[in-house]
């Protein structure tokens, strides 16, 4: 009997892919599972909302079970499941249409893991700037254009080498780099629309003076 929680993290994708092609069907929930997040920031980089997305994302899960014994191993699974992922979101930005709209501030809440957050009440501030900075950059990642957005979800969201992201996107590797770069620019200055410079590394008043007292404690 699988143990998901901790076959997901000691199994490679070869071990797995073996037993599934041996006929231990269950063994792909772990991939599907493992690459779920990957393949859900993939379709959101393409503008899907959150119900199209999961669409991409089951056909894609399906698509890659049926060809599964085609797998040569030659990229990464990761790679390969990514590429027909990519490929379905092109192919329903050209000839799909968009379903069941759900607003951005809805997005979040779908995503929203109650058993990690009880309340406001017991968050910390720590938690709360981070949960905004976090809204505030994707809905920044979603404003800046397509040819940018990918290659910087790809590349440093996703891990994948300059080569991997090349192949992905079909472009060249200096492309990629180009593209990051100016992906990173263009996102700084979305950023700052929202926060300026200082504001994101600003002093919080509330410690300032805890700060005081200390450095007159030190000083007499």
């Amino acid at each position: 009997m699988l143990n998901l929680r901790e076959d997901i993290q000691v199994h490679s994708d070869e071990t797995v892919i073996e037993k599934i092609l041996n006929g231990e069907i269950a063994w792909f929930e772990i991939l599907i599972r493992r690459y779920n997040p990957v393949l859900y920031r993939i379709a959101r980089s393409y503008s899907f909302n959150h119900q199209d997305a999961e669409d991409l994302m089951q056909d894609t899960h399906v698509i890659a079970y049926t060809q599964l014994s085609k797998f040569e191993g030659r990229s990464s699974y990761k790679t390969w499941i990514s590429r027909i992922m990519i490929n379905k979101c092109l192919y329903k930005l050209k000839y799909g249409y968009f379903k069941n709209e759900v607003p951005v501030e809805q997005v979040h809440e779908l995503n929203y893991d109650p058993m990690q957050v009880k309340g406001k009440t017991n968050m910390t501030e720590a938690t709360l700037l981070n949960r905004e900075l976090s809204i505030v950059l994707e809905n920044s990642i979603q404003n800046i254009p397509l040819i940018y957005r990918t290659v910087f979800l790809l590349r440093e969201v996703e891990g994948f080498s300059v080569a991997e992201t090349a192949e992905l996107l079909e472009i060249t590797t200096t492309n990629v780099k180009v593209r990051l770069n100016r992906a990173k620019s263009l996102l700084q200055k979305e950023i700052e629309l929202v926060y300026s410079r200082a504001e994101l590394y600003s002093f919080n008043l509330v410690y300032c003076d805890a700060i005081v007292n200390r450095v007159f404690e030190r000083i007499r």
